[in-house]
């Protein structure tokens, strides 16, 4: 009697992996057919991340022109981490929708340009 609990749960053990194994090629797939605009956004994450790890007034750049502008480091602290938890939501939306509907996805990930010029202050 056992022996039959064991072999049933091998076997359901084997298709567990199986089915996750087959999805995780099927999302590596999908990824990958993104390449070239997941690895933007990654990459704005990155420098979001460094931002978060180093803070400086200089990386503050938003508002630092104002006259009411004043650096404070807590401050700083907890809007890039606000900033991080939102972007990294908005990757989320992006990978969720990669199947169905890819063009929302595009533009999800692609807005990490926009988002990076606005935060280097390039535009």
């Amino acid at each position: 009697m056992v022996w039959l609990v064991k072999m049933v749960f091998r076997e359901k053990m084997k298709l567990a992996i199986h089915t996750i194994k087959q999805s995780m090629t099927e999302m590596f797939k999908l990824l990958w057919q993104f390449k070239w605009y997941v690895l933007p956004y990654l990459l704005f994450y990155l420098i979001l991340l460094l931002f978060y790890i180093s803070p400086s007034p200089k990386q503050y750049n938003i508002w630092i022109n104002e006259k009411w502008f004043v650096y404070n480091q807590d401050i700083y602290s907890a809007l890039t981490k606000l900033t991080l938890i939102i972007f990294a939501l908005l990757f989320f939306v992006g990978t969720s929708n990669m199947r169905n509907h890819p063009m929302l996805a595009k533009i999800i990930f692609l807005s990490s340009l926009f988002f990076g010029a606005i935060f280097l202050e390039i535009i």
